[in-house]
Order: C-alpha cells, then structure tokens, then sequence
C-alpha cells in the first residue's frame, strides 16, 4: 500500500514538472518572438493600430502550441491534457504580467478569447507531439 501511494505522488510530481518546463519554454519562445518583432515594427516606419491586436493573439498562439508541444514530449502520452494543462498556466502568466504592466486594467472580452485559444492551441501542440512519427523503430 505504501508503494502505490509514492508512485502517484510521483506521477503529479511529473506532470507538475512538464507542465511548468513546457510553460517556461513557450513563453521564453513569446519574449523572443516578440524582441524580432518589436525590433521590425520600430525600424518599419508604418504599421497600422489594428494590426498590433492580432499580432499579439499569433504570437500567443505560437507561444502556447510550442508550450504544449515540448510539454507533450516530455511526457510522451496524455498529449491533450498537457497540452492544455500548459496553455492555461502560459495564459495565466500572461495575465498576470498583463495586469502588472496595465496595473488592473484589462478587457475581458479579449482575455476570454486569448484563455480558449491559448487552451486549444496548446491541446493541439500537445496531440501534434504525441501522434507525431517518433524517430525510433
């Protein structure tokens, strides 16, 4: 009795560990992506106020599909639910660090939308990873 209940202690442990890996990686991929990018709007001279919207939904969305990807094969099964066990905790820093640069204010709308796509998008790098042909055979 005692084993069965340090194996599943260890099996949180691990989900715990790959989620938190895969969520560091996704948003280390969004601060890159977003340094090109800032780097390219500021030496383009024109960009349009309606782009900078979307432009931060894709970049989300990148972000939290590579997050559930690497969360994904490091778990090598339970591809959806890593997935999008990681795109919520990327959505939630993301909100976090949102409101601590807006200090509270947000929209809720767009928040709502950005938590489902993030969700989904991250389930979706997570079932690419697992399904994906591995290079063993």
């Amino acid at each position: 009795m005692k084993g069965s209940g340090s194996s599943g202690q260890k099996s949180v442990l691990f989900a715990i560990r790959t989620v938190i890996i895969g969520t560091l990686s996704g948003a280390a991929l969004s601060a890159v992506l977003l340094v090109i990018c800032t780097y390219a709007f500021v030496s383009s001279e024109n960009i349009p106020q309606d782009f900078l919207p979307a432009f931060i939904i894709a970049v989300s969305l990148l972000s939290s599909m590579f997050a559930g990807f690497i969360s994904a094969k490091i778990s090598r099964q339970y591809g959806l639910v890593y997935g999008s066990m990681t795109g919520l905790l990327l959505f939630l820093v993301f909100l976090l660090s949102g409101f601590a640069v807006a200090h509270g204010t947000s929209s809720g709308g767009g928040s709502f939308l950005r938590f489902v796509l993030m969700l989904l998008s991250g389930g979706i790098g997570g079932l690419i990873s697992v399904n994906g042909k591995s290079g063993h055979k």
